[in-house]
């Protein structure tokens, strides 16, 4: 075989392997599209249960001075009956003054609780908070916000109203805003993924297959499916993908309800956005590789499934990015070399790009976000915000795989955001 069958073969390999993703994305940005148009009349119809149900709210909080009075008075005016909600706040061993904002909150609200984990018995991680305020809870079903989240006043009426109308549904989520998505640059990239991640692949796994993931924050389980799964598993770093596995496993549903919104700040800095992103990929990694062996004896198509799209973030994603890198930089040689304006590898990659724009535009309309900005940002995004990917994952698995270093949870660094409600010293 000559080097240039050679070469020929590698890039046909490439070019398939790109555009199975692309069309296989394409398709589920279509479902997306099609469950808003459905969502939307779904957000408008009543939705009074003659009783509602008592909810336990669980929000996990380490070193969360600067965000925690925001995110209880945000809970605090959630449209849902006072007298069926209580606030549990884990004061995960803060050594900053998160103590007192809660407490301070406490004394004007009987609603909201604390749970103080004594020092050094904290610090081990969302998921070991978890299961300590669970120990606490009051109610059959529990919701879960992040220390930083400002949910909109409806959000848990629309996901407990969900439960409430199918019993088949171990959990509910919502979406996710990104509240500083007009800061810079990095915020801007990250508001876009994350549209485009809940109507593509949220929205679209759930109007194919029934099938939708749990986010870190705004959802609501059912206590009994949570407790017959095992609850959350201290050891995992990415305690919703890992969760969300089990559930499958048992043969529960999840639901995507993009109606019930909270809205989030990301990271400002590529160096917190670094080290989070880096502990997804290694949390992610980790379900991947306690999961996938036991894909082959695996009957449930939805555990299958959510194994696979795992696998496709943090394995495959990584491979056809630098695939799709090398169809670029080829069909550039090539168009240098040769000086044709109509090469082949250079057209099937500019399709290829064109694609990836279109279900971009298309995630973003549906937010009515699809600003000339946005859509420059979107082009923009793909020769940079994406590509510092290739470098997250070859980091995850270099320090799993080489290194075999040991996971460990470390929380991402808040910003203060203006607007948002402070506690006085």
């Amino acid at each position: 075989m000559t080097l240039g069958l050679v070469h020929d073969v590698l890039l046909g390999i490439c070019l398939l392997g790109t555009w199975l993703v692309l069309g296989f994305h394409a398709v589920l940005t279509v479902a997306g599209y099609l469950y808003s148009r459905e969502a939307a009349r779904g957000a408008r119809q009543e939705r009074e249960p003659e009783e509602w149900p008592g909810v336990s709210i669980l929000v996990p909080a380490h070193n969360e001075e600067i965000v925690m009075a925001g995110t209880i008075e945000s809970l605090l005016h959630l449209d849902y009956p006072r007298d069926r909600m209580e606030i549990i706040v884990i004061d995960d061993s803060s050594t900053d003054r998160t103590r007192r904002v809660i407490e301070h909150l406490m004394a004007t609200d009987r609603r909201v609780k604390l749970v103080a984990v004594p020092p050094g018995l904290g610090g081990k991680g969302k998921s070991h908070a978890l299961n300590l305020a669970l120990l606490h809870a009051s109610h059959e079903l529990l919701a879960v916000y992040d220390a930083d989240n400002s949910p909109e006043p409806m959000s848990l009426r629309y996901l407990v109203a969900e439960l409430i109308g199918d019993e088949r549904l171990a959990a509910a989520v919502g979406k996710v805003r990104t509240l500083n998505r007009a800061t810079n640059f990095l915020t801007r990239c990250i508001n876009i993924e994350f549209i485009s991640f809940q109507w593509v692949v949220q929205a679209g796994r759930w109007r194919l297959f029934g099938l939708a993931s749990l986010p870190g924050t705004n959802y609501v389980i059912r206590r009994e499916a949570l407790e017959r799964a095992g609850g959350w598993d201290p050891t995992a770093i990415a305690d919703d993908a890992e969760l969300t596995v089990r559930l499958s496993q048992e043969g529960h549903r999840i639901k995507f309800v993009p109606y019930a919104v909270t809205w989030e700040p990301e990271p400002q800095h590529w160096g917190v956005w670094l080290r989070q992103r880096l502990r997804w990929a290694r949390g992610g990694t980790y379900v991947v590789r306690k999961f996938l062996p036991r894909v082959g004896r695996l009957r449930r198509r939805d555990l299958f499934l959510e194994v696979m799209h795992l696998v496709t973030i943090y394995h495959f994603f990584f491979v056809i990015l630098i695939l799709s890198d090398l169809i670029l930089v080829s069909g550039l040689i090539a168009r240098f070399r040769v000086g044709a304006m109509d090469n082949p590898l250079m057209v099937l990659w500019a399709l290829a790009f064109a694609l990836f724009l279109l279900e971009l535009a298309i995630a973003l309309a549906i937010e009515r976000e699809h600003t000339p900005l946005n859509l420059l940002v979107a082009a923009v995004m793909y020769f940079t915000y994406c590509q510092v990917w290739i470098y997250v994952c070859a980091r995850a698995h270099y320090l799993d795989v080489v290194r075999q270093e040991k996971l460990r949870w470390e929380k991402t660094v808040r910003v203060p955001e203006p607007g948002r409600g402070t506690v006085a010293s």
